[in-house]
């Protein structure tokens, strides 16, 4: 019986860190869609906030 509880409880924690990937994933490409759209917006802006915003894109890679 042991191990099937060592079974059951190695496959929780395999579920569990696929869980977690996930949830990283989906949460990378929510920020991704944000900052698409906030730099999309942040193009038509002029001058100081323009190489502001370029220097922050430009960190990120």
């Amino acid at each position: 019986m042991l191990h099937h509880e060592f079974q059951a409880a190695r496959q929780a924690a395999v579920l569990a860190r696929a869980a977690q990937r996930r949830l990283v994933r989906e949460a990378e490409q929510d920020a991704k869609a944000v900052r698409t759209t906030a730099d999309s917006t942040a193009d038509s802006t002029s001058g100081a906030n323009s190489r502001k915003h370029y220097f922050l894109r430009s960190r990120r890679a």
